[in-house]
């Protein structure tokens, strides 16, 4: 598949309601929107949910003076989100895709993305290798096999994916959108900072780091 370095539409998935909770006093969702906009200040973004979440999502938005457009669907549903934003994947060369609950991801990924994607990749997303130790565990507790942790890896976001390289019905391959069988698929280090919150536990935790690198800087 061709290179590109066309047109991009930005895409915030609002995939749990961890996406709405405050991260020193600023919601998951706002940070989310910021960091694209900051990174492109003129890309098109649309934000994508529940109802529930895009009714919030907007009240919050609006109250930061950020502004996107909103599209109801199940974003964990790659054909379901294909079919969203159709219009979008029609109109532009590539689609980036953040998940809202991951919060603190920095500018250097984004531009880790776009460089890789320039070169000619049709996906790019981040990826980090696990560090502790994986062991599937059987009945009674039997450990079965001890798994090699550099076949394993965190996918974070944000994503990158060529508009011609999306299959709106192919199967789920774990991407936020289905890919056909031939886009070439890259990965980039990831960030260790752009964990993704799934509970408010972990938004408590995110807070201390986020306090940590503020004071040690």
């Amino acid at each position: 598949m061709s290179q590109t370095n066309g047109p991009l539409h930005a895409v915030v998935a609002i995939t749990s309601t961890t996406a709405l909770l405050e991260l020193s006093k600023v919601p998951s969702i706002v940070r989310s929107v910021r960091s694209i906009q900051e990174f492109m200040r003129t890309v098109p973004l649309t934000v994508v949910g529940s109802q529930a979440h895009i009714d919030e999502a907007e009240v919050l938005l609006d109250r930061h003076n950020l502004f996107a457009s909103f599209t109801v669907c199940d974003p964990d549903d790659p054909r379901a989100l294909a079919a969203a934003i159709e219009t979008e994947i029609a109109q532009f060369q590539a689609i980036l895709i953040h998940d809202a609950s991951r919060p603190l991801t920095r500018s250097e990924q984004f531009t880790k993305i776009m460089d890789t994607f320039n070169e000619g990749a049709d996906a790019v997303r981040p990826a980090t290798v696990f560090t502790e130790t994986l062991k599937i565990i059987g009945e009674n507790s039997v450990v079965l096999e001890t798994l090699d942790r550099n076949s394993v890896k965190r996918i974070a976001t944000p994503e990158i994916v060529r508009s011609s390289a999306i299959d709106r019905k192919g199967k789920d391959q774990g991407w936020f959108l289905p890919l056909k069988k031939n886009a070439r698929i890259e990965h980039i280090e990831g960030a260790p900072e752009a964990l993704r919150i799934n509970t408010k536990e972990d938004g408590l935790l995110m807070e201390s780091f986020l306090h940590w690198r503020r004071t040690s800087g």
